[in-house]
């Protein structure tokens, strides 16, 4: 084994074994090979690159030698936290380049403590880059977490801009649940053989897949019941007007809700509601597919599919935030009856949709209608800078849940209909002020 003996102690204090992954990957990336692994959601891919690159690292030379790269700032917020807890086992320091953060507080870090590890979002990498802040000489290791986000079509044009870069040789790592990593374009670009490793991607047969046939009114009196017994869940839309929309409705129905939209970039903020969350202190948490990418939810019970994914690798990358490392997890998936025909057809017999028991609706009280209803608006409102609430106080969130029933207490879903209100008349149209206030170095990159 090419593990650090300090890092095999504190791992096999916390674990049982090594996962597939793991297994498969570790000696591979600590001896330098390029791979591509690819594993189901929940199988320790983190700690699968995590602790051989700390292995590799020179941790008496204050240069940064290795690059992680995340689609978002979740993703990378929550892999800088684990690098930290492992690096400090063998003095590797490790520094965060998140768009949505200070900038000019990132650059100042980077240049007094020449971290180790550095792991970000591409944009704010490649504006470090651009300003001279960030320093590739000495680099070792870029890994690429979710490399299947990560390399898609629209990264192109930046993930070349950031090739042209690195050193070379340079050794790549890339991660995901599910393949979609064009391995030509990126030995193309890289110039580097990346070598496929799976260990499969069935999902996990832990996880109970339900669905429900609801119109779009009742698929909010769903949501407030489950905030109302105190189930928490991720909420997952397409959209961000249909976000938007639903969070108005929710909160207007006294739901103790919060969200992370994919446009945001208030990264405290953002911070803010996965924090309260993962504290329990939010019953209910609306995501986009961008911003929950790879979030490592602790014992998450429910995944809520509001608005249904198109296609089946999104279907898995949501439902893989429940069930994760082997436990028990639930999905609900709410539509009209051609809406889960729809998401049957495309899970074809990778995944078997059962039909929801009767604690989220009262069949008898309402006949749901069978038309399909568009979630999405001809034209989206500009308020995706809008999204994340800033965190409630204390007191709000204590007069919120004085209105919530008990677990017992399950209201009809005709009381629920009736709660909830009619949708929220729009707001006027803000100006786009994506770019204001800020320095010009943060203006080109930055990063949704």
């Amino acid at each position: 084994m090419t593990i650090k003996p300090e890092l095999l102690e504190k791992f096999n204090a916390q674990f049982d074994e090594p996962t597939p992954i793991q297994n498969a990957v570790w000696n591979r990336l600590a001896k330098g090979d390029s791979i591509f692994g690819l594993a189901p959601t929940g199988t320790g891919k983190t700690l699968a690159f995590i602790l051989p690159i700390l292995s590799r690292i020179d941790a008496t030379s204050k240069r940064t030698q290795v690059l992680i790269l995340a689609p978002s700032q979740e993703l990378a917020m929550q892999t800088t936290a684990v690098a930290r807890e492992w690096g400090a086992y063998v003095g590797v320091s490790v520094t965060s380049l998140i768009g949505g953060a200070n900038g000019r507080r990132q650059a100042d870090k980077l240049k007094k403590d020449k971290p180790h590890i550095v792991v970000g979002t591409l944009g704010r990498v490649l504006t470090m880059i651009d300003g001279h802040v960030l320093k590739l000489n000495d680099l070792k290791t870029v890994i690429f977490d979710e490399a299947d986000a990560m390399m898609n079509d629209e990264r192109h044009e930046s993930l070349e801009q950031l090739a042209a870069q690195l050193p070379q040789p340079i050794q790549l790592g890339l991660f995901s649940a599910t393949s979609g990593a064009d391995l030509k374009y990126v030995a193309e670009t890289f110039s580097q053989t990346v070598h496929p490793i799976s260990v499969g991607t069935d999902a996990p047969t832990a996880i109970t897949h339900e669905f429900q046939y609801v119109d779009q009114k009742a698929k909010a009196a769903v949501l407030v019941q489950l905030a109302r017994q105190h189930q928490q869940a991720l909420v997952f839309f397409n959209t961000i007007s249909g976000l938007v929309n639903m969070q108005a409705t929710l909160r207007h129905a006294h739901v103790s809700v919060m969200s992370i939209g994919s446009n945001d970039k208030r990264q405290v903020q953002r911070a803010d509601a996965l924090r309260l969350f993962k504290q329990g202190e939010v019953d209910l948490l609306l995501v986009t597919d961008v911003a929950a990418r790879g979030l490592d939810i602790e014992d998450l019970p429910l995944v809520v599919n509001a608005q249904l994914p198109e296609r089946k690798k999104t279907y898995v990358h949501r439902t893989g935030r429940t069930g994760r490392m082997g436990k028990a997890g639930r999905v609900l998936n709410l539509g009209n009856d051609h809406d889960i025909r729809d998401l049957k057809r495309e899970l074809g017999d990778d995944f078997h949709l059962v039909k929801a028991a009767n604690q989220y609706l009262d069949q008898k009280q309402t006949k749901v209608k069978d038309e399909s209803i568009s979630q999405t608006p001809k034209k989206e409102p500009r308020l995706a800078h809008k999204v994340v609430e800033v965190a409630p106080s204390a007191s709000k969130i204590q007069a919120t849940s004085t209105q919530h029933v008990t677990k017992n207490q399950k209201p009809s879903l005709k009381a629920a209909i009736d709660a909830v209100p009619e949708k929220p008349k729009k707001k006027k149209r803000l100006k786009d002020s994506k770019n204001k206030g800020k320095p010009k170095w943060a203006k080109k990159h930055d990063e949704k």
